[in-house]
């Protein structure tokens, strides 16, 4: 399956959004926090290698890296 840059784009900007509100939510993180914890990750930096794959997966599944990153940093 191929996917323009568009789609890709669309994907990982959904996930992005996702993943903020979660962990507004689940660790009542600021918008800026939030948006911090994400852009300055690991798994953000192989969500936008499409190498990996992991744009493919679901948001959830995207957020427990999150996690698992800031728990064992």
């Amino acid at each position: 399956m191929s996917i323009t840059q568009d789609q890709l784009q669309f994907i990982i900007n959904s996930d992005v959004e996702q993943m903020v509100s979660r962990l507004q939510e689940d660790q009542g993180l600021s918008l800026d926090e939030a948006f911090g914890r994400v852009y300055n990750s690991n798994t953000y930096k192989k969500l936008l290698n499409t190498d990996t794959g992991l744009y493919l997966q679901s948001p959830d599944y995207i957020y427990d890296y999150i996690i698992e990153e800031n728990i064992n940093p």
